[in-house]
């Protein structure tokens, strides 16, 4: 049975990556979160999937040029609907108090605008400290962000997120075990589009979980619970529990 991972939280009934979204998914049940991290001017880790707050905020500029009291000050919320309006930018922090019903914990590291690495071993760290470490994957597209996992922790799950335009992706395509199995890496998260059954079982046979992105579609879902997928990450958290356990 594939588990359902909440896409930066249950983000079509709360604006994505806050808390309302995640709380909301916990109300469906999931088995995990995926999220986003960031960090701060003055070194703090919060959950935003863009580098700016342009989209998913009343202010402008990147995260990395703003404090944490900087960015709370700003309104996530209001741009979904007025019932969310004040809505703050949540830490990481924030984020792993509300993971201990779950199954598995899908932290996204983004790559750096100065292309440092420093949020990996901020990531693992906090996580150890508020018990959550069991539950961690940490993805990325950032093959350079991985490895500085494995770094901070030889025990962290890393999982390569890629899409056709990936740097890794042809190299995966031709051999993905041999491309795991070079980056001692735990799953791939690929776009869904490029899943099929028989990579499942090649990964499957090499011991290597697959989690598919962004799974929306009835029948996407259901092909990758007959597939035996790992997870499905998806905007769709209520359709996917349906689908998978009838919930």
């Amino acid at each position: 049975m594939a588990l359902v991972i909440s896409h930066r939280g249950a983000n079509r009934f709360a604006p994505e990556n806050t808390l309302p979204a995640f709380e909301k998914s916990l109300a469906l049940h999931v088995d995990g979160f995926e999220n986003d991290v960031h960090l701060t001017k003055d070194g703090l880790l919060v959950v935003c999937h863009d580098e700016t707050v342009d989209r998913t905020s009343n202010g402008t500029g990147r995260i990395c040029d703003h404090t944490l009291a900087e960015l709370r000050a700003l309104d996530f919320g209001g741009w979904f609907s007025a019932e969310f309006a004040g809505t703050k930018i949540p830490t990481i922090e924030e984020f792993f108090a509300l993971c201990d019903p779950l199954r598995v914990v899908n932290v996204e590291i983004k790559e750096a605008a100065d292309g440092t690495t420093e949020s990996a071993a901020a990531v693992v760290r906090i996580a150890k400290q508020m018990g959550v470490f069991h539950k961690l994957i940490i993805s990325s597209f950032d093959m350079n962000t991985l490895q500085a996992c494995l770094r901070a922790d030889s025990s962290t799950r890393i999982c390569y997120l890629y899409a056709p335009a990936t740097s890794l992706c042809e190299e995966i395509v031709d051999d993905p075990i041999a491309v795991a199995k070079q980056y001692h890496l735990y799953a791939y998260h690929p776009m869904v589009g490029m899943v099929t059954r028989d990579y499942i079982e090649e990964c499957h046979d090499a011991g290597i979980v697959v989690n598919p992105w962004t799974v929306n579609q009835e029948h996407a879902i259901a092909a990758l619970k007959d597939w035996n997928s790992d997870g499905v990450i998806t905007d769709c958290p209520d359709l996917a529990m349906q689908i998978m356990y009838g919930a």
